[in-house]
């Protein structure tokens, strides 16, 4: 069974999250959806060292925003994500 961890600032309001960043083989896979908040160990080690992938797990209800700016190349959710590509 997988180790969960601490629950994100995201997740501090409670409810389901989502990481919308790139896949990161052995940490996380896009858009892959986190109940209550709780992250695996290997995901919640990489946001707390790296701010950036923090902004990349948001709530599940602002996943549909998200995606149409992931998609059409524009606003904060994608600079992050090609931030995060880029250390890739």
């Amino acid at each position: 069974m997988k180790e969960k961890t601490q629950k994100t600032a995201a997740a501090e309001k409670g409810g389901t999250v989502v990481y919308c960043g790139p896949t990161i083989p052995g940490v996380a896979r896009q858009f892959t959806n986190y109940t209550d908040g709780i992250l695996p160990k290997k995901l919640a080690e990489a946001v707390k060292t790296d701010p950036v992938m923090a902004g990349l797990v948001i709530p599940l209800e602002d996943l549909p925003d998200a995606m149409k700016k992931l998609h059409g190349g524009y606003g904060h959710i994608y600079r992050l994500y090609q931030l995060v590509r880029a250390k890739l």
